[in-house]
């Protein structure tokens, strides 16, 4: 006797796949946030160290010449503005300032000092990494290794190419996780203390809760007059932060100043 058997060979309905496929949608649309978030605080990882590198190669270089690195036009700067006793080199970049994505600029400068006298970070990269010339060609401030003359690499960032693209790019600015240019602050005045171009301002630093003298993010007031907020620290470095933004307009801690990354805090 011959027994035959049949089996239901059956497919996915229409309606079944649109089903799976929203739910797939809902649970990658819930996966997405904590995902970005993790980027996020992958990168704010990163850029803390970054700036600690370079604060430890500044701290280093110091400690091999008994000089902080700065170019002799920069040292000459100072001496010419009687406002700022330490250099920021904060986003003076190709002729003018720094700029968004958004093509929003971004001036962060030494106080008191003139526009052909702002510099970025590149004079710093060059000089702690014992570079005469930059990969695209243009001469460092370290002409003939005068600022390094032991050519030690104090510096060793990773190099890249692109203009926002994170690390040292061929014209040797520091770029952060983001693509923005670190800012530091060096104590020019040896005084153990730094006086930044942007957290030296009342309206960034000064704290409603902290009385006259002490201000946001351990500043304090190095005398009465306005905008003397300093931080007792011999280098300062730090980024923009994830938005890519600073404003005079907002306190340290609030705004598009909130996300701002620190090495000292």
């Amino acid at each position: 006797m011959n027994v035959s058997s049949t089996q239901d060979h059956r497919g996915f309905t229409l309606i079944e796949l649109l089903v799976v496929i929203a739910i797939i949608g809902v649970l990658a649309g819930m996966l997405m946030p904590v995902v970005s978030k993790a980027k996020v605080k992958g990168q704010i990882i990163k850029a803390r160290t970054e700036m600690a590198d370079l604060a430890g190669a500044i701290s280093a270089y110091q400690a091999t010449y008994h000089r902080f690195p700065a170019s002799k036009d920069t040292r000459e700067a100072l001496g010419d503005s009687g406002d700022s006793p330490d250099f920021t080199w904060g986003t003076r970049y190709a002729g003018g300032w720094w700029r968004t994505k958004r093509n929003q600029e971004i001036r962060i400068e030494t106080a008191g000092v003139q526009f052909r006298n702002q510099a970025n970070n590149s004079e710093l990269v060059a000089i702690l990494s014992g570079l005469t010339q930059f990969r695209n060609g243009e001469a460092t401030p370290n002409a003939n290794h005068t600022l390094n003359p032991q050519k030690t690499p104090f510096l060793k960032a990773r190099e890249v190419d692109g203009a926002r693209t994170p690390g040292v790019g061929p014209d040797g600015v520091y770029r952060d996780p983001w693509g923005n240019p670190y800012i530091v602050t060096v104590d020019l005045d040896y005084n153990d203390q730094c006086r930044d171009g942007f957290y030296r301002y009342d309206s960034v630093s000064a704290d409603p809760a902290g009385g006259a003298a002490k201000g946001f993010n351990g500043h304090m007031k190095a005398k009465p007059a306005a905008n003397t907020f300093e931080l007792r620290a011999p280098v300062m470095v730090w980024s923009l932060g994830p938005d890519g933004l600073a404003s005079l307009q907002q306190k340290a801690n609030f705004g598009v100043n909130k996300d701002n990354v620190l090495s000292w805090k």
